[in-house]
């Protein structure tokens, strides 16, 4: 029998951010046989990466709060976007020795699929179309051995690089020579649109949490960066705006001040909210501007990536890797290594400013 370790989501921690011990715990009573186990039909897989991201927040809210995605089960694993390789297969199509990526529990070794665990997206509650509801479930790398890192299916090929492509291409209309503004150009989703927004002939201003986190953004192609810890997001965009398009990860007074700066006609694209994450919902920055929506007569379009994924998938898989490939998109993660510290690595990324520079991910295996 082989040891098979698990995250699993131990207690609803409200409006505060997540405990490791209390709230998400790393359960190591398991074990498993990996050459007896039942497949029935599936397949089995051993984890290789872990991607922590923002939505596993979302999926800990208390279940009587409506959103997109269902919420975790008190008791039951973490379910998230990993890596994984095939071990053994009783399904057509998947092959041992395949590397897969998608939305999996979060175990050491999984008999595929677990279907329980899909973000289960109910577009029939939030929109009049329907998509492919395996389209965020595992599915094969396509070029495991190419010109980068495994890793990078966690980033520029994974969820983040997924949603800011979409996004970019769905929503933003970017134009040469128009100005847009990226809220948390480090992370994930802001890096990948600081790179689209410059392959457009954008101008592109970002905003980050720390000063090496703008060395990098500037690497990426940004031409104006700074740290909102030591300069405002008023004074920053009126210092450089104003802007045509902004890119919002984060809301708040940021989502403020990008209202402010934007010219008559301009667009806002919502894709995420992180400063009201683990803030009681008295605390909330409130905004102050909402009234230059119709006086400026601005869009503002909140999305999530499932929307867009039937339109712009098969794009994302031609481009993406194309550009890669020729050095005109990258990406950098910040590597933890070792299973036990992945509950740790979730409340990291969670935290407000946290230092890591580039995508999240935790390697639990080779």
């Amino acid at each position: 029998m082989t040891s098979n370790p698990r995250v699993v989501f131990a207690k609803r921690p409200g409006d505060a951010l997540p405990v490791v011990g209390e709230h998400i715990i790393l359960d190591t009573s398991r074990t498993i046989d990996l050459d007896k186990v039942p497949l029935n039909g599936g397949f089995l897989t051993k984890t290789l990466i872990l991607s922590p991201e923002p939505a596993i927040r979302e999926r800990m809210r208390d279940p009587s709060i409506t959103s997109y995605s269902t919420t975790y089960t008190v008791g039951a694993p973490i379910v998230a976007f990993a890596v994984v390789l095939v071990l053994r297969s009783e399904k057509e199509g998947i092959n041992v020795g395949d590397y897969m990526y998608g939305q999996t529990i979060w175990e050491a070794y999984t008999v595929q699929p677990y279907i329980e665990g899909r973000i289960n997206y109910k577009p029939e509650d939030w929109a009049p179309d329907t998509f492919d509801m395996d389209s965020l479930a595992l599915r094969t790398v396509p070029n495991p051995n190419g010109l980068y890192p495994l890793s990078r299916y966690t980033s520029l090929l994974g969820t983040p690089g997924l949603t800011a492509f979409v996004g970019f291409e769905g929503i933003v209309e970017g134009k040469e020579g128009q100005t847009i503004f990226v809220s948390s150009g480090g992370s994930g989703v802001g890096a990948m649109v600081v790179q689209l927004s410059k392959l457009k002939g954008m101008k592109v201003i970002a905003s980050v949490g720390s000063d090496a986190k703008a060395e990098y953004v500037r690497r990426l192609g940004a031409d104006v960066v700074f740290n909102y810890k030591k300069q405002s997001y008023e004074s920053a965009l009126a210092q450089h705006g104003p802007i045509n398009v902004y890119w919002d990860n984060v809301g708040g007074e940021s989502l403020d001040a990008a209202l402010e700066a934007l010219v008559p006609l301009g667009r806002a694209v919502i894709c995420g909210v992180v400063s009201s994450d683990n803030v009681p919902p008295a605390e909330r920055y409130r905004l102050k501007n909402s009234h230059l929506i119709m006086k400026k007569r601005l869009t503002l379009r909140g999305f999530i990536v499932p929307d867009l994924i039937p339109q712009f998938i098969g794009k994302f898989m031609t481009e993406v890797p194309a550009l890669m490939a020729t050095g005109k998109l990258k990406s950098e993660e910040a590597i933890t290594q070792g299973f036990e510290n992945a509950p740790q690595a979730i409340v990291n990324m969670l935290s407000s400013g946290h230092n890591a520079v580039g995508k999240p991910v935790v390697v639990v295996a080779e």
